[in-house]
């Protein structure tokens, strides 16, 4: 059974500090199992957009039993692909109307990785999108596709204060978060919103001889380039039964990294937001 993690925060610095942040996340001290982060390729899109690869070197603590089942490495590797992409016309069949903040999609940072090492028994898919936020029109799809739990957070909150739940394409949902850093700061910009949405997901299933399920697992297209080398009627009973232990903990392990993954950012984020506002060390 394929294990489905999803998660949103915001964070209190606005878009541009959080890319910067997201760029120059590590060495941290906050995720000491990272330990190599190497550039592969950086490029310039035809239409703007900074295309980044990078390979993560992890350090692994998994215990001896999961160790057993998969025959991990105590150093893995993941490949990430981001995607920092400018703000643009909302509706480009309309070339009538008056480009104008209102107008625009957020500029926004996508992010996607997947595990290398063990990837014909074990595979995380993971996706990241950081925007800014509040904007002043964020189309519904938009907001479906990259802040679906802050939306459902949002419409919760506006129930419980006595409101009515919006209807699912009002922007209603968008409402501004408090933050301490809309300030004249070089990270900070007069027409960016003071703080930025983060949305986080991942799958998770087991492949190759120990899947505990059909493959595609449910999000995966049928015509994916990785495939698992047998099949779930292939394999016995007690290989399903360790494939679904192994994605069970692999989850919970998720949802831990996560929590520890987001308080990392926040210390990049505010490291590099005090350096560069006190590039002497001055108060």
């Amino acid at each position: 059974m394929v294990a489905l993690f999803t998660t949103a925060f915001h964070f209190s610095f606005p878009w541009p500090a959080q890319v910067y942040a997201v760029i120059n996340k590590y060495p941290n001290p906050l995720a000491p199992h990272v330990i190599t982060m190497d550039v592969v390729d950086r490029s310039v899109l035809p239409d703007g957009t900074v295309r980044s690869e990078r390979i993560i070197g992890i350090r692994q603590d998994s215990p001896r039993w999961i160790r057993r089942i998969l025959g991990a490495p105590d150093i893995t590797y993941a490949r990430e692909v981001s995607f920092i992409v400018p703000a643009s016309v909302a509706s480009p069949s309309t070339p009538d109307l008056s480009p104008s903040l209102t107008l625009l999609e957020p500029p926004k940072l996508l992010m996607a990785s997947t595990n290398l090492s063990l990837s014909t028994l074990l595979q995380c898919r993971e996706t990241i999108s950081y925007i800014p936020h509040p904007w002043p029109f964020l189309p519904a799809p938009t907001r479906r596709q990259f802040a679906p739990q802050l939306s459902v957070r949002d419409e919760r909150m506006n129930a419980e204060d006595g409101g009515e739940l919006p209807d699912e394409d009002d922007d209603d949902g968008n409402e501004p978060y408090p933050s301490a850093k809309d300030t004249d700061h070089p990270l900070s910009h007069p027409t960016m919103p003071p703080t930025t949405l983060f949305s986080q997901s991942a799958l998770i299933f087991s492949t190759g001889v120990i899947a505990a399920d059909h493959y595609p697992p449910y999000g995966v297209a049928p015509d994916c380039t990785v495939k698992p080398e047998t099949f779930p009627p292939g394999a016995t009973y007690p290989q399903r039964a360790a494939g679904k232990k192994v994605e069970d903990f692999s989850k919970s392990r998720f949802e831990q990294n996560a929590s520890g993954g987001r308080a990392a950012m926040e210390w990049a984020a505010g490291k590099l937001w005090r350096d560069i506002e006190t590039p002497d060390g001055g108060e």
